[in-house]
């Protein structure tokens, strides 16, 4: 895959974000931080699917073949990335089990996608990215956020952090945006 000069400047306004509305004085719990932009990546992965998401309650498990199919890539990303700023990684310190997670976020689904998701929306529309571009974005600024925050909860575990909040976006319906008037006024 390659990433433009438009995701990766979307990336970057991406973390902005999320040490903005997320951070206390730019200071940020590791894995809540991990868990809303690697939630945020595959939810907008799931709406680029193009299904009548808001037919259906928010909170509401989406099995679908796209996702099965589609978000293997935005691992392989995010897994590419990571291996491009050297963080190493002990391959018996990955998994599902929940002990490999580190500490529960701070932030549930519903509001670490409610909490970025419009600013994130207004980021993909300035950089005129569409649905999917916009998750790879989301997933660059997840590999810079899993690294940064590696140093601190180890990379094993920030990654495993990462790919549950992925797959959980990518399956998970979101809430429905803001209407554009407030989410601008809100960005301002």
């Amino acid at each position: 895959m390659n990433v433009t000069s438009e995701q990766n400047n979307a990336a970057g306004q991406i973390v902005e974000l999320l040490a903005t509305r997320i951070g206390q004085n730019r200071a940020i719990h590791p894995e809540t931080v991990i868990a809303v932009v690697a939630r945020l990546s595959g939810s907008f992965l799931l709406r680029s699917f193009n299904f009548e998401l808001d037919k259906l309650e928010p909170g509401a498990i989406v099995l679908s073949a796209e996702a099965n199919e589609r978000t293997p890539d935005l691992l392989a990303l995010l897994s590419t990335a990571l291996t491009s700023r050297g963080i190493p990684l002990d391959t018996q310190k990955l998994g599902g089990d929940k002990s490999l997670r580190g500490e529960e976020p701070n932030l549930s689904f519903e509001a670490s996608i409610t909490s970025l998701q419009d600013g994130m929306l207004l980021i993909a529309q300035e950089n005129n990215l569409d649905f999917e571009q916009a998750a790879q974005a989301a997933t660059l600024a997840t590999a810079f956020i899993v690294a940064e925050c590696s140093r601190t909860i180890g990379a094993e575990t920030a990654l495993n952090v990462a790919v549950y909040g992925l797959i959980e976006g990518s399956k998970t319906v979101p809430p429905s945006f803001a209407p554009v008037q407030d989410v601008k006024k809100e960005m301002s």
